[in-house]
């Protein structure tokens, strides 16, 4: 049986990249001050316009928002025309994922987050009686402990598994 060697195909690692990016910041996107805002055109006027309108940590801190950040990032792909050559799958899993990795870490933090949306109660992580050791959002643990901690863990999950990545980007 032969081996088919994989293709590269750049256009959707270029893809997953942009798209986990902008995955990883969408669940602020409901605070007109988030960094979602300054990386897109015109972000800071639309930001100026759904602050109103969304309170943070609500919709887009729970599955639903997750559900509908997914729906909507997959009608987007399916409009990019076939030549650009970009997977769909690969680019909505990582997309996915950074949207859920980043609810996930705002569960660690005093507020929590209203996961199940729109039943108002906030969960966080770690529970009551225990919730006493959660973090504060922007102090000092979070940016000296937290952030480095999870890029080493990133950087581990990516070697350990290389060999599966590879044939994500590959095709």
């Amino acid at each position: 049986m032969a081996t088919v060697k994989p293709e590269y195909q750049p256009a959707t690692l270029g893809a997953v990249i942009i798209a986990s990016y902008l995955g990883s910041l969408m669940p602020d996107a409901d605070d007109a001050g988030a960094d979602i805002w300054s990386t897109l055109p015109f972000g800071h006027s639309v930001g100026k316009i759904s602050d109103p309108i969304f309170k943070h940590r609500n919709l887009s801190h729970s599955t639903l928002g997750l559900a509908i950040y997914a729906c909507v990032l997959y009608l987007i792909l399916q409009s990019f025309p076939g030549y650009w050559g970009i997977s769909i799958m690969p680019v909505l899993i990582a997309s996915s994922i950074a949207f859920a990795s980043h609810l996930l870490s705002d569960a660690f933090t005093i507020q929590g987050i209203p996961i199940l949306w729109p039943w108002k109660r906030n969960f966080g992580i770690p529970p009551k009686p225990f919730h006493g050791i959660r973090i504060q959002t922007g102090q000092w643990f979070e940016n000296l402990v937290i952030f480095p901690l999870i890029n080493i863990i990133l950087l581990i999950l990516i070697y350990a598994n290389w060999q599966t990545l590879k044939l994500l980007v590959y095709k």
